[in-house]
C-alpha cells in the first residue's frame, strides 16, 4: 500500500495581504530560496510557538477541554437512552421513573371556563 504524500494530507489556507507585504515577502522568500508557501508556514509555525508560551492561553484550552468533556458525556447519555429504549433503566445521573410505561405526550392547556357551574 502506498504512503500519501505531505501535500495530500496537508490543509490548505489562504491570506489576504496588501501588496507592500506581499512583494517584501516574495523578495525575501526569492532571497532565503523558499517559496512563499514555506515563509507562510515558517511564520504560522513561529506563531504557534509563541501562543504555546502563553499561560493565559493554556488555561483557555483548559477551560475548553473541560466544556468538550462535559458535551461529549450529554451526547454520550442521549446516544445510551436512545441505544437502549424501552429499556426501564435508566442512565447512570438521570431522574428514576418508577413507571415503565413512557411519559404521556403533554397536553395543550385550554383556558377555564369562568362559568361556575362547568368543572372541568
Amino acid at each position: 500500500m502506498s504512503q500519501p504524500d505531505n501535500d495530500s494530507i496537508r490543509k490548505t489556507m489562504a491570506i489576504r495581504v496588501d501588496p507592500d507585504i506581499h512583494a517584501e515577502l516574495s523578495l525575501i522568500a526569492q532571497l532565503r530560496g523558499n517559496t512563499l508557501a514555506d515563509e507562510h508556514l515558517q511564520a504560522v509555525l513561529k506563531h504557534i510557538e509563541r501562543a504555546r508560551e502563553e499561560t493565559d492561553l493554556a488555561e483557555r484550552a483548559e477551560e475548553a477541554i473541560a466544556e468538550i468533556e462535559r458535551e461529549a458525556a450529554i451526547r454520550r447519555d442521549a446516544i445510551n437512552r436512545l441505544r437502549n429504549r424501552p429499556a426501564a433503566t435508566p442512565t447512570p445521573g438521570a431522574e428514576a421513573d418508577s413507571s415503565a410505561e413512557p411519559p404521556a405526550s403533554p397536553q395543550k392547556r385550554t383556558r377555564r371556563s369562568s362559568d361556575p357551574s362547568d368543572k372541568g
